[in-house]
This record gives structure tokens, C-alpha cells and sequence, in this order.
């Protein structure tokens, strides 16, 4: 089931798959006040040549704010010949937060992903202390645990190996509280930082401005850096790569940012 959410939630963003051939099919995307919405977050609604946009449950496109619908219209008006939906981030996450509304079993299985990856955090992961990858793992990661553990009052600590331990009862119901107090688009928003930089922890430090999105791209990629200086890499593999998590989580970042932006029709 897992799995199925992740590529409903995040096929769209980029990835090293070869994008999907969508020829443009409009001449101009535009935003418009929606009339009488019952849902708060539904006050802005945007169009293709005049006919509302739906997501892929066929629900109508209504954000909260219209910097998000304009940007989301920016979006469709730099598509070219063809459409790439990898271009196009912030209209992943605005579509997939309207269709979470629709079906409480995603968000469940969201909130269900988010509290796994806490338990098996990139940022909890040490190697044997004998190593030198472990030295590097202690002076990067720790100070970024301890900001974590004080700022959002949890009492996590390192696991060694293969050696994953189970939350304790307190951060168990601690991270539960988190997710559960997010409204369904500040879910999306966090949840697509987390599966991109494999971190709860890291998504959480960004989320309260207390990490930046270069310096958490860094932190999470740690091991796989340390190999590379030891072994090599693919040429241009990992430039890549580095390149399109910073990219997602900056979406995300500036997602979460346009949500928060408060429309005139409050």
C-alpha cells in the first residue's frame, strides 16, 4: 500500500525518469476567485483557456491563496511544445493535497509513513565508532539531534548498524501529535521533504527554519559522499542527484510558504 501512495504522491516530481510526452494543449493558464467556496483552502481556482483545472481524482484545482494559484499558473504558462510535469512541483503538491481531502485512508497512510521514517531517520543511522565514516557521522549529525530533541521535545538518540530500535512510548505520541496538528497541505508539504531527504528529522528542522535546504541535502547524503570519496562516482550521477533533492525540497519549502499566505476573501 506504501508504495502505491508514494507514486501517487511524488511520480511528478523530479526524478531520473524519462518524463511523460504531454503536448500543450493550451494557450493560457489564469486564477480566478472561487464563488462561495464551503472549504477554507479552496478560496483560488485555476484555468486552462477559461475550464478549471482538476486533479488526477477529478476534483476541482482550489488552493488557499492566490500567490499559490498564480504560481501554479506560472507553471503551466512555461511549458513549452510539450508539458513536463517535472517542471512543475508545486502543482504536484497542491493536486495531491486536494485529493487527500477526498479519501482520509491516504493521509492515514501518510501519517503512518512519516512516523516509520522518525524511526529509521537518516540523521539516528551511525556506523561502528571505529570508523571514520562514524567520526564524520558524530561531528555533522549529533549537534543536528540535540537541536531536534530540544526544539520539538523529543529524547531520540543514535542507532548503530542494522540495530534500529523502536520509538520509545513518549516520542512515539510526540511525533503522532506533530502530524496529526498539520492540515492536509502542510502534510504534503512535509512529507515530500521527508521522502526526499530519507529524514524526518532534517524535514521537521527545515520546516521551524532551523536548517537550511543545501546544508540538509548535505547532512542526508553523508554516507553516500563518504563512499564516493572512498570509491569514486558515476560522472554526473551525482551532481544530479544532489541537484534534484534540492530542487524537490525547495519546492516543497516554497509550498509550504504559499499555503501560509493569507487570501483576501478571509
Amino acid at each position: 500500500m506504501r508504495g502505491l501512495i508514494i507514486r501517487f504522491r511524488f511520480s511528478e516530481q523530479v526524478s531520473s525518469q524519462q518524463p511523460i510526452q504531454l503536448k500543450r494543449f493550451y494557450k493560457e493558464a489564469t486564477i480566478e476567485m472561487a464563488i462561495n467556496p464551503t472549504n477554507p483552502y479552496h478560496q483560488w481556482i485555476v484555468k486552462l483557456d477559461g475550464k478549471i483545472v482538476k486533479t488526477p481524482s477529478k476534483n476541482t484545482l482550489a488552493v488557499p491563496s492566490p500567490q499559490l494559484a498564480s504560481f501554479i499558473a506560472h507553471e503551466f504558462n512555461m511549458q513549452t511544445e510539450y508539458i513536463r510535469p517535472t517542471t512543475m512541483p508545486i502543482l504536484t503538491l497542491a493536486r495531491n493535497a486536494i485529493d487527500i481531502e477526498a479519501d482520509d485512508r491516504i493521509r492515514q497512510s501518510i501519517e503512518q509513513s512519516i512516523i516509520s521514517y522518525l524511526e529509521r531517520d537518516t540523521v539516528l543511522f551511525r556506523e561502528n565508532p571505529d570508523t571514520k565514516l562514524y567520526k564524520i557521522q558524530k561531528e555533522k549529525l549529533d549537534p543536528q539531534l540535540k537541536i531536534f530533541n530540544e526544539k520539538f521535545g523529543f529524547y531520540l538518540k543514535p542507532n548503530f548498524g542494522l540495530n534500529v530500535q523502536p520509538l520509545k512510548q513518549y516520542d512515539q505520541i510526540r511525533i503522532e501529535t506533530i502530524v496529526s496538528e498539520l492540515n492536509n497541505w502542510q502534510l504534503v508539504s512535509l512529507d515530500a521533504k521527508i521522502e526526499n531527504l530519507k529524514s524526518c528529522i532534517l524535514a521537521l528542522l527545515i520546516w521551524n527554519n532551523h536548517l537550511e535546504v543545501e546544508e540538509a541535502t548535505r547532512l542526508s547524503r553523508l554516507e553516500e559522499d563518504f563512499q564516493i570519496a572512498q570509491y569514486g562516482k558515476v560522472e554526473g550521477h551525482h551532481d544530479y542527484d544532489e541537484n534534484t533533492i534540492m530542487m524537490n525540497v525547495s519546492a516543497a519549502k516554497l509550498f509550504a510558504q504559499l499555503i501560509q499566505t493569507q487570501s483576501i476573501a478571509y
